[in-house]
């Protein structure tokens, strides 16, 4: 992949890829069928390292099995199964204190063995999503996602401050270089 060619064609057409984060939101509702869902349902959130829970906007699932059937990868896929199958083979039964625990492990189940994905948006600035989390992985709508936050990161309207402090500068060159990969691949450029 040419990425000199695509930051040329980033820097002409950057004021084109910024988007706030409402239609960051809406764009991957239409695009997905997603709905949205209170964090709350999703309980670990509030221990997520990657994400910081009282800047967490919105949370959004995709659960329609014609949907589910086209984010996944072939190898996405045969991970769902290889979980469906161990699951099935331990016959795993889990207890649970309450509905709303019971609905949460339904809620991972379902994450894990490829009838859900639940996304999670954070915003530090109050403006931009500054954060994402898609559960369980898709590369598909990760790519999606990243096209469209990855403008404001690399604009600079996202101050570095708000970036977890752990990113070094090695990663922050890979992660430009993924977001230029997912501006092609949604021909953005």
């Amino acid at each position: 992949m040419n990425y000199k060619l695509l930051h040329e064609k980033f820097e002409r057409r950057k004021q084109w890829l910024v988007f706030e984060k409402e239609e960051v939101v809406r764009r991957v509702m239409v695009r997905y069928k997603a709905r949205v869902i209170p964090k709350a349902d999703i309980m670990d959130l509030v221990n997520d390292d990657q994400l910081s829970y009282e800047h967490i906007f919105c949370c959004l699932t995709i659960d329609d099995p014609r949907m589910i059937a086209k984010i996944f990868t072939t190898k996405e896929k045969k991970d769902h199964r290889w979980e469906r199958e161990d699951n099935a083979r331990r016959g795993m039964v889990y207890k649970h204190k309450d509905e709303e625990h019971r609905r949460y492990n339904q809620l991972i189940l379902d994450e894990m063995e490829g009838r859900r994905l639940d996304i999670i948006f954070e915003s530090k600035d109050g403006k931009f999503v500054t954060g994402f989390l898609t559960r369980d992985m898709s590369t598909q709508v990760a790519s999606y996602i990243y096209a469209h936050t990855g403008g404001a990161k690399f604009t600079g309207l996202i101050p570095r401050l708000l970036w977890p402090p752990d990113v070094t500068d090695e990663e922050f060159k890979l992660s430009y270089r993924w977001y230029l990969e997912s501006l092609e691949e949604w021909k953005k450029l």
